[in-house]
C-alpha cells in the first residue's frame, strides 16, 4: 500500500484526446473533486470553487474558450478551478469563517493579523490562482490513482471562460482539468535523472 500513490505520479500523464462516448461516473467525479477539497491551502483559506460541466452545450461553451484543444473538445467531464478572489477581503464573512475554523477553538486574531499583513503586500488574485494549484494536483493524481486520463489546461481566453461558467464577479478561472478514459496509452516518461 505504501507504492500507491508513487505509482499514481508514475502513472499520471496529460492525456490529450480522450474516447468519445466514454462518460465519467458521479462516483467518479465525486472522488476526484474530494482529492481536491481535501487539499492545503495557506491559512487555511481554500480560495477555491470547483465547476464540474459534463452536458454537451457546456463541454462545448468551455473547449471554445480553451481554444478548442484536443484535450477539452474530446474530454467527457471538464472541472473548473475557479479563484474566490473577491470573498478574500480580510474583513470578509468567508475569511472569518475561515479563520475560525483554522483557529479550531483558538483565537484567530493572530492568523487574521498576519493575513492582512499578507493581504496588503501582494497580488490576491495571483496567490488565490496559485493557490488553486495545490487542489488541481491532489484531483489529478486521484484521476490517475482511478485509471482516469486528465489533462490540465491553463490556455484559455478568460473573458470567454467566465461567460461559459457563468461565474460571478470577484471569480477568477485558475486552471481546467479535462478528463475521461484516454485514447492513447501513456507514452515513455522523460524526466531529468534524479541526481
Amino acid at each position: 500500500m505504501a507504492t500507491a500513490l508513487i505509482e499514481a505520479i508514475q502513472q499520471r500523464y496529460a492525456c490529450r484526446e480522450f474516447v468519445a462516448g466514454k462518460q465519467v461516473s458521479a462516483e467518479e467525479l465525486a472522488r476526484v473533486l474530494e482529492a481536491g477539497r481535501l487539499a492545503p491551502s495557506a491559512f487555511g483559506m481554500e480560495p477555491w470553487r470547483f465547476i464540474v460541466v459534463t452536458d454537451e452545450a457546456g463541454r462545448t461553451a468551455v473547449a471554445r474558450a480553451c481554444y478548442d484543444q484536443p484535450a477539452a473538445t474530446t474530454a467527457a467531464a471538464l472541472i473548473a478551478i475557479v479563484a474566490l478572489v473577491a470573498a478574500l477581503e480580510p474583513d470578509s464573512d468567508y475569511v472569518r469563517r475561515q479563520f475560525l475554523a483554522e483557529a479550531r477553538g483558538r483565537d484567530a486574531e493572530p492568523i487574521h493579523t498576519a493575513y492582512r499583513s499578507f493581504y496588503r503586500n501582494g497580488s490576491i488574485a495571483e496567490w488565490a490562482q496559485g493557490q488553486c494549484n495545490f487542489a488541481a494536483a491532489q484531483m489529478l493524481l486521484q484521476a490517475a490513482h482511478m485509471g482516469l486520463g486528465s489533462c490540465p489546461i491553463g490556455g484559455y481566453d478568460t473573458p470567454a471562460l467566465t461567460e461559459a461558467l457563468s461565474l460571478r464577479s470577484g471569480e477568477v478561472p485558475a486552471l481546467v482539468i479535462a478528463l475521461g478514459q484516454c485514447r492513447h496509452d501513456a507514452p515513455e516518461r522523460i524526466r531529468k535523472p534524479f541526481d
